[in-house]
């Protein structure tokens, strides 16, 4: 099973969605950022990436997003959302500082909808 399910959605701008299919870890933080770059350089410049099939998050997990979020943010501006994170992922990442650059939000729609 591939870690990561790719859609597009049309928003007020185009999309990408990442919905991460299991928890990410040593044996697969790669795949979620090479997927990254090769949808970077395909075109995707905003990406939500769904936390909701995720039970739980490593530390080599928030690495993979921080990258993620350093190749879309060459601008300055937002380009990253998170949705569908669990209390303890949610938590997780703001004590990690990661909330401070990157926005939560509950469902995909809600996190389309804020670009």
């Amino acid at each position: 099973m591939d870690l990561v399910k790719i859609s597009n959605v049309e928003g007020r701008i185009p999309v990408t969605v990442f919905q991460l299919q299991d928890r990410v870890n040593l044996g697969n933080f790669a795949e979620l950022e090479q997927t990254a770059k090769d949808t970077y350089e395909a075109g995707m410049r905003d990406l939500v990436i769904d936390l909701s099939q995720t039970p739980s998050l490593t530390s080599i997990g928030i690495r993979a997003i921080v990258v993620i979020h350093r190749l879309l943010s060459t601008d300055k501006a937002k380009h990253l959302k998170l949705s569908g994170a669990t209390s303890p992922i949610r938590e997780m990442l703001e004590i990690a500082g990661i909330t401070q650059f990157i926005e939560i939000y509950d469902n995909v729609d809600e996190a389309v909808a804020s670009f």
